[in-house]
Protein backbone atom coordinates (compact mmCIF):
# COMPACT_ATOMS: atom_id res chain seq x y z
CA UNK A 1 0.00 0.00 0.00
CA UNK A 2 3.28 2.37 0.97
CA UNK A 3 3.88 2.35 -2.76
CA UNK A 4 0.58 3.07 -4.33
CA UNK A 5 0.90 6.71 -4.29
CA UNK A 6 4.93 6.36 -5.45
CA UNK A 7 3.20 4.49 -8.39
CA UNK A 8 0.17 6.58 -8.69
CA UNK A 9 2.27 9.54 -9.65
CA UNK A 10 4.92 7.81 -11.83
CA UNK A 11 2.09 6.86 -14.09
CA UNK A 12 0.39 10.42 -14.19
CA UNK A 13 4.04 11.71 -15.21
CA UNK A 14 4.10 8.99 -17.95
CA UNK A 15 0.50 9.88 -19.11
CA UNK A 16 1.38 13.81 -19.47
CA UNK A 17 4.73 13.28 -21.11
CA UNK A 18 2.44 11.10 -23.63
CA UNK A 19 0.22 13.76 -24.44
CA UNK A 20 0.30 15.43 -27.61
CA UNK A 21 2.45 18.14 -28.30
CA UNK A 22 3.29 20.65 -30.66
CA UNK A 23 5.87 23.59 -31.66
CA UNK A 24 5.51 26.83 -30.18
CA UNK A 25 7.40 30.12 -30.05
CA UNK A 26 6.33 33.10 -28.94
CA UNK A 27 5.17 35.74 -31.79
CA UNK A 28 5.34 32.92 -34.27
CA UNK A 29 2.22 32.38 -36.48
CA UNK A 30 0.78 28.83 -37.50
CA UNK A 31 2.08 29.65 -40.84
CA UNK A 32 5.57 30.25 -40.02
CA UNK A 33 5.60 27.06 -37.74
CA UNK A 34 4.09 25.18 -40.70
CA UNK A 35 6.92 26.74 -42.56
CA UNK A 36 9.75 26.04 -40.10
CA UNK A 37 9.25 22.38 -39.00
CA UNK A 38 8.77 21.67 -43.26
CA UNK A 39 12.62 23.05 -43.69
CA UNK A 40 14.00 21.48 -40.83
CA UNK A 41 12.51 18.22 -41.90
CA UNK A 42 14.07 18.89 -45.50
CA UNK A 43 17.26 19.72 -43.91
CA UNK A 44 16.77 16.49 -41.47
CA UNK A 45 16.04 14.33 -44.23
CA UNK A 46 18.91 16.09 -46.58
CA UNK A 47 21.18 15.54 -43.78
CA UNK A 48 20.40 11.52 -43.79
CA UNK A 49 20.86 10.75 -47.07
CA UNK A 50 24.41 12.92 -47.55
CA UNK A 51 25.18 9.96 -44.30
CA UNK A 52 23.88 7.39 -46.67
CA UNK A 53 20.62 6.74 -44.84
CA UNK A 54 17.86 6.13 -47.13
CA UNK A 55 15.34 5.11 -45.77
CA UNK A 56 15.55 1.30 -47.01
CA UNK A 57 16.52 -1.83 -45.31
CA UNK A 58 19.56 -2.28 -43.98
CA UNK A 59 21.71 -4.57 -46.26
CA UNK A 60 22.84 -7.68 -44.84
CA UNK A 61 26.26 -8.92 -44.85
CA UNK A 62 26.68 -12.83 -45.64
CA UNK A 63 29.84 -13.11 -43.78
CA UNK A 64 28.20 -12.59 -40.94
CA UNK A 65 24.63 -12.78 -41.50
CA UNK A 66 23.43 -9.45 -39.61
CA UNK A 67 22.26 -6.36 -41.03
CA UNK A 68 24.84 -3.38 -41.42
CA UNK A 69 24.09 -0.13 -40.55
CA UNK A 70 20.76 1.46 -38.79
CA UNK A 71 17.71 0.11 -38.90
CA UNK A 72 15.11 1.78 -40.83
CA UNK A 73 14.06 2.79 -36.91
CA UNK A 74 17.08 3.97 -36.24
CA UNK A 75 16.98 6.31 -38.97
CA UNK A 76 13.98 7.73 -38.86
CA UNK A 77 14.63 8.69 -34.78
CA UNK A 78 18.19 10.24 -35.97
CA UNK A 79 16.30 12.43 -38.58
CA UNK A 80 13.46 13.21 -36.14
CA UNK A 81 16.49 14.52 -33.79
CA UNK A 82 18.02 16.29 -36.13
CA UNK A 83 14.33 17.83 -37.06
CA UNK A 84 14.10 18.72 -33.26
CA UNK A 85 17.45 20.32 -32.94
CA UNK A 86 17.08 22.61 -35.64
CA UNK A 87 13.62 23.65 -34.41
CA UNK A 88 15.09 24.32 -31.11
CA UNK A 89 17.68 26.63 -32.97
CA UNK A 90 15.36 28.68 -34.16
CA UNK A 91 13.83 29.43 -31.20
CA UNK A 92 11.01 26.86 -30.76
CA UNK A 93 9.88 24.77 -27.96
CA UNK A 94 7.72 21.52 -27.80
CA UNK A 95 4.86 21.96 -25.35
CA UNK A 96 1.73 19.97 -24.74
CA UNK A 97 -1.43 20.88 -26.65
CA UNK A 98 -3.68 23.41 -25.45
CA UNK A 99 -0.85 24.82 -22.56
Amino acid sequence: MRYLVPALLCFAFALDGCAEQQWRKTGASEAAVAQDLSACNKQARASAVRMGHTGLPPTSDPRFGAPSGPSQADQLMLERQAADACMREKGYALVPVGR
